[in-house]
C-alpha cells in the first residue's frame, strides 16, 4: 500500500502541487508523511514550509526542449529526500522491435543503463540518482533517457529531457562516471578500486564473524546467496564493482508469522551482543551492521524457509523450486580466499533466480517479481514486521534496532549517520 501511495503521489500529485497554495501543499505532504512515514513527503512538507536546511529544496526538474518525434514513451524526474527519482515507460506496436535497456543521460554522460522488462507492449522502469551524486552535478544540466536507436523519451509529454537546476551543485560528475564506471543499482557512485577493495575485506572480515554467531548462538549455517553467491561461483570474487553482501539462514518454521518471530528473536539477541540491525521502510528483517561500525559495513540478511509449497521462500520475493535441504546442510566455497557456506547445489540456486543466462554478466540487470505466485508475494509480505513490532524493538534496544521508518529525517546528518542515503 505504501508503494502504491508513494508512486500515485509522484505520478499524480506531486507534478500539479504548485498550482495550490504552500499551506496546503504543506498539509497535504505532511499527512501522507504521517500515514505513510516515507520521508519524501517530510521533505515536500518542509519544503512548502519554506525551510532552508536542505541543499535540495532548491533544486528544480523541468522538461525541457520540443518533444522528441516518434517518441517511444515517457520519463518523469522528480525531487525527492534521497535524491533524484527518475521513471518512466516504453511503448512499442504490435509485432515491432523491443528494445532491452533504457540509458539515462546527463548532457550526453552516461549516467546509468537500466534493463527493461516488457509485458505485453508496455516497459516500465524506475532508477535512483542519489543525494550525494547530485553535489557533483553542474549547476545547469539536461537529463534524458534513451533507447538503443538513439530516440529518447520524451518528458512528460512536453520536451525531450528534463532541465536540472543544482543550485549547490560543483560540477565533475563526467570525470567520476570516466574513472569509477556508471552508477550501481541504488543510485550511487562505486567506490573507487581501493575503496571497493577494504569495503570488500570488511565484508568478509563480518561474514566470518557472524557465521561463528549463527553457528555457536542459533546452531545454524549463515550462507552466501545472490550477487555474492554469483560472484563466489563464477570467478571466486566478487563481481566486478560489488559493493554489498548477501547472506541468509534456514528456518524450520513454515509459517511466515512464526518465521518472523523467529528473526525478531534472532535480532534481540544479536542487537544484546553489540551488533545494530536495521529493518528497511517495509519492515523487513533484517539488516546486520558491524558492532559501532559505519552505515556501510553491513550484510543484507534474511531467512530462508519452505511452506509447504514445494519451495523455498526468501526476500527479494522471491519462491524458488529448491529443497530447504540444500540451505540447512550448505556446501562451502572460497571468496577471495576466504571459506563461505553455499547452498549444496549453488548452480540451481543460480538458475532458478537469475534465470539460465546466469553465467553471463549483465551490468544492468534488474530482476522483477512478475512471475512469483501472488500467495508468494503475499506471505512474504507477512514476515515484514508491523509498526507497533518495530517501535517496540527500537525502545527495548535503542540505537541497536533501527526501524528506517521511523527515523527522523532530519538533521541530515543524523539521518545519514543511522540509515545513510
Amino acid at each position: 500500500m505504501r508503494r502504491r501511495l508513494f508512486d500515485s503521489y509522484h505520478r499524480h500529485i506531486a507534478p500539479r502541487t504548485g498550482l495550490l497554495p504552500a499551506g496546503l501543499r504543506g498539509a497535504v505532504a505532511g499527512g501522507l508523511h504521517r500515514v505513510t512515514r516515507h520521508p519524501d513527503f517530510a521533505f515536500a512538507a518542509a519544503r512548502a514550509a519554506g525551510r532552508a536546511d536542505d541543499p535540495l529544496f532548491h533544486v528544480t526538474a523541468t522538461p525541457d526542449g520540443p518533444v522528441p518525434p516518434a517518441a517511444p514513451g515517457e520519463v518523469l524526474v522528480q525531487v525527492g529526500y534521497l535524491g533524484l527519482r527518475v521513471s518512466g515507460h516504453l511503448r512499442a506496436a504490435p509485432g515491432a522491435a523491443r528494445p532491452d535497456r533504457v540509458t539515462v543521460t546527463l548532457d550526453g554522460t552516461v549516467l546509468r543503463a537500466e534493463r527493461l522488462t516488457w509485458r505485453g507492449d508496455t516497459a516500465r522502469f524506475r532508477t535512483m540518482i542519489a543525494r550525494p551524486v547530485l553535489d557533483l552535478f553542474p549547476p545547469d544540466a539536461v537529463l534524458r533517457a534513451e533507447i538503443g536507436d538513439g530516440r529518447r523519451l520524451a518528458a512528460r509529454g512536453a520536451g525531450d529531457g528534463w532541465r536540472l537546476r543544482v543550485p549547490h551543485g560543483r560540477g565533475g560528475i563526467a570525470a567520476e562516471i570516466a574513472r569509477r564506471g556508471p552508477l550501481e543499482k541504488k543510485g550511487n557512485l562505486r567506490p573507487d578500486a581501493g575503496e571497493l577493495a577494504r569495503r570488500q575485506e570488511a565484508y568478509l572480515g563480518l561474514y566470518s564473524e557472524l557465521r561463528a554467531v549463527f553457528a555457536e548462538a542459533f546452531d545454524r549455517p549463515l550462507l552466501v546467496l545472490y550477487g555474492t553467491l554469483l560472484g563466489q561461483v563464477r570467478a571466486g570474487d566478487f563481481i566486478p564493482g560489488d559493493d554489498d553482501f548477501d547472506v541468509g539462514y534456514p528456518s524450520a518454521a513454515a509459517d511466515p508469522e512464526a518465521v518472523r518471530d523467529e528473526a525478531i528473536g534472532i535480532m534481540e539477541r544479536l542487537a544484546g551482543m553489540g551488533y545494530t540491525l536495521v529493518l528497511n521502510d517495509a519492515g523487513r528483517p533484517f539488516r546486520v551492521r558491524a558492532r559501532d561500525g559505519a552505515a556501510w559495513c553491513h550484510l543484507d540478511n534474511r531467512p530462508v524457509f519452505a511452506p509447504g509449497t514445494g519451495t523455498v521462500w526468501l526476500h527479494r520475493h522471491a519462491a524458488l523450486p529448491l529443497p530447504l535441504s540444500d540451505f540447512e546442510t550448505p556446501g562451502r566455497g572460497l571468496l577471495r580466499g576466504t571459506e563461505v557456506l553455499t547452498p549444496a547445489d549453488p548452480e540451481a540456486f543460480l538458475a532458478a533466480y537469475y534465470g539460465p543466462g546466469w553465467r553471463v554478466p549483465d551490468p544492468s540487470y534488474t530482476r522483477t517479481d512478475a512471475d512469483i505466485p501472488a500467495a508468494a508475494r503475499a506471505g512474504l509480505a507477512r514476515l515484514c514486521l508491523s509498526d507497533r513490532e518495530q517501535r517496540a524493538l527500537a525502545a527495548r534496544h535503542p540505537g541497536r534496532i533501527v526501524p528506517v521508518r521511523w527515523q527522523p529525517p532530519y538533521p541530515l546528518a543524523d539521518y545519514a549517520a543511522r540509515v545513510g542515503f
